[in-house]
């Protein structure tokens, strides 16, 4: 829904900025939790990038981010919800 939002705002105003920078902080957030990932995997900063694919709309990568966070803790509750949330069909 959020993403959907800063859509219409940029719609709405392409001059308003704020929907721009936050798309490039999601993106700057990814980069950075992903070169921590690279050094030890972690079921918190699977689950956050994940949450941000997520919020991007990036379905297959927020789905390998929860199989990957699920394969250290399978019973990892939030991140049960977002892999289910991840898999439901897109309108």
């Amino acid at each position: 829904m959020a993403q959907s939002d800063l859509g219409m705002a940029t719609l709405l105003d392409p001059l308003r900025t704020y929907p721009y920078r936050y798309r490039a902080a999601e993106t700057e957030a990814i980069e950075e939790l992903s070169k921590a990932l690279a050094f030890k995997p972690d079921l918190q900063l699977l689950h956050l990038r994940a949450a941000f694919y997520d919020l991007m709309g990036k379905s297959a990568e927020a789905i390998r981010d929860c199989e990957a966070a699920l394969s250290l803790d399978p019973n990892h509750t939030d991140t049960i919800d977002l892999y289910n949330k991840a898999r439901e069909p897109q309108p």
